[in-house]
């Protein structure tokens, strides 16, 4: 999977990538803000919390995306399995409420 997604995946991507985790985040960040000292330029960040965005994806949607892209059909397979028939139960003073099925949320 990771060689047809390849291509769909910014080059500015870090995390879940080969060679490209936190470390290097914060490395690449170190350098940009001591080069902006150096030249006593301004620089403006953003930081974005993705977690609500992934438990707001839609199962049904993420499927239809991913057949899209040329995924081997057995890959695709093992994904729709972790999905099937999801449910999920909470507990309160150790009692459980009704299964509900679950239909977004990315694993």
């Amino acid at each position: 999977m990771r060689q047809s997604l390849g291509p769909e995946i910014s080059p500015n991507q870090f995390g879940f990538m080969l060679d490209k985790g936190t470390r290097n985040a914060i490395f690449t960040l170190s350098m940009h803000m001591e080069r902006c000292i150096e030249m006593q330029k301004d620089l403006h960040l953003w930081f974005i919390d993705y977690s609500k965005a992934f438990d707001k994806m839609r199962h049904v949607e993420m499927f239809r995306m991913l057949d899209k892209l040329d995924n081997d059909g057995k890959d695709l397979r093992v994904i729709r399995n972790l999905y099937w028939d999801q449910t999920a139960s909470v507990r309160t003073e150790g009692e459980h409420n009704d299964f509900k099925s679950i239909k977004r949320g990315v694993r």
